[in-house]
């Protein structure tokens, strides 16, 4: 089957992804080796670690209902020309002289409180820049985008470093936030029609959860391959070390191998939701993700483990793509912000909860405690399904403006 376009809007939103996503990578990259070279230990990089997880769940408390009142696209706009403005001063500054490490700390968690707001109308500007059946396209890109900007930001950071500065990243860094707002302001869209604003705070999507039937489900559902991917990076160590005797270059390779399945996958996302329906390619991408956990819990070893990770990056496409797509189109433009928000937060959740069980549990039977959870979360699918976002067009999106 043909593959849709996401269109003029939805490249110039991919293209604003992608700059993002190298400033997201180069970023980390350079404020560890910073915080390291100035205090000789990781214990400061890990203050800021636990500081970026307490913003991960109060701003987004702020910014869903703030994106849900305003312009997703000129939020979108101004958050990245803020961060990308603050960063490059901080580089030319960091430039001058010793980097103080309290500047170097208040940056970073700078950048991640901008991110809710970021991420939140991002979540609800794409429906509007791309809709109906590209929409499932612009999602399979965007997170192609995103895997593909990570892994570019870090090379790219890693040369900076070796030849330059790591203080000199932060001006490459904030270059490219600063395109990512350019890119988003590109994109020329239709004005969203005006509809009944669903209050100011989060009573509105309590009481859409509530209320609407399987919606719960379906926002719990879609935070399953997010945690799968944190899962899954925390045990690739173990994974390394148990099959590959703590090796990096195979570190590397299994790491990289996730990536380029997620980003071959994309293309093919749109084609087989359209003939396999939103549920059967979730249940597809879960299941598969499910077996290639239990797999490496055998212990395969070798070239097997690349391959598995390889086959778990395009199952996670295709059913985070599948579910993400579905939780728009079934959001209405008054909560969608909110949602979005609602489903980080969620994750977020999880993740702290299970990370410290799977952390201390041996590798096999973390692995099949992994593989395990991923089933149970994502056991019932049907829901997402019931909006075949795949195959929508603008007037299938179901509106929902809970009161």
């Amino acid at each position: 089957m043909r593959r849709v376009s996401p269109g003029r809007a939805g490249w110039w939103l991919l293209g604003g992804t992608l700059a993002t996503s190298v400033g997201g990578g180069m970023q980390t990259l350079a404020a560890g080796k910073l915080l390291y070279d100035r205090t000789g230990s990781i214990s400061a990089f890990g203050i800021v670690l636990i500081v970026e997880q307490v913003l991960t769940f109060t701003v987004p408390l702020i910014a869903g209902p703030w994106v849900d009142r305003g312009d997703p696209r000129r939020i979108c706009t101004a958050i990245e020309l803020i961060r990308g403005t603050a960063l490059m001063a901080i580089g030319a500054v960091m430039l001058t002289g010793p980097s103080p490490l309290g500047w170097i700390m208040a940056m970073s968690l700078c950048i991640k409180a901008g991110q809710p707001f970021y991420r939140g109308a991002m979540f609800s500007l794409a429906p509007t820049a791309v809709p109906g059946a590209a929409l499932g396209s612009f999602n399979a890109y965007s997170s192609t985008a995103q895997q593909g900007g990570a892994l570019l930001g870090g090379a790219i950071a890693g040369v900076i470093i070796q030849c330059w500065s790591a203080s000199g990243c932060f001006l490459v860094t904030g270059l490219g936030f600063l395109m990512s707002g350019l890119a988003i302001t590109a994109a020329r869209m239709p004005r969203p029609e005006r509809e009944h604003k669903a209050g100011s705070g989060w009573g509105p999507v309590i009481a859409l959860l509530r209320t609407e039937r399987g919606f719960a489900r379906h926002l719990f559902l879609a935070t399953a391959d997010n945690i799968a991917v944190v899962l899954f990076n925390l045990l690739l160590f173990a994974v390394v070390a148990r099959d590959f005797g703590s090796s990096a270059y195979w570190l590397s390779a299994m790491d990289c191998a996730f990536a380029v399945g997620a980003i071959c996958v994309a293309p093919a996302v749109g084609p087989v939701g359209a003939r396999l329906g939103a549920a059967g390619a979730v249940r597809i991408g879960l299941a598969g993700q499910v077996l290639c956990f239990a797999a490496m819990a055998a212990g395969l070893g070798g070239p097997a483990d690349v391959g598995l990770a390889l086959l778990r990056g395009a199952c996670n496409t295709l059913s985070w793509t599948t579910v993400t797509t579905t939780l728009q189109l079934r959001a209405g433009r008054a909560v969608r912000g909110r949602i979005g928000n609602a489903r980080n937060m969620v994750t977020a959740g999880f993740s702290a909860a299970l990370v410290p069980v799977v952390s201390r549990l041996e590798v096999v039977a973390a692995y099949l405690l992994v593989a395990g959870a991923v089933a149970q979360h994502g056991g019932a699918p049907a829901d997402a399904g019931e909006n075949k976002a795949c195959d929508a067009t603008p007037g299938d999106e179901k509106e929902v403006t809970a009161t």
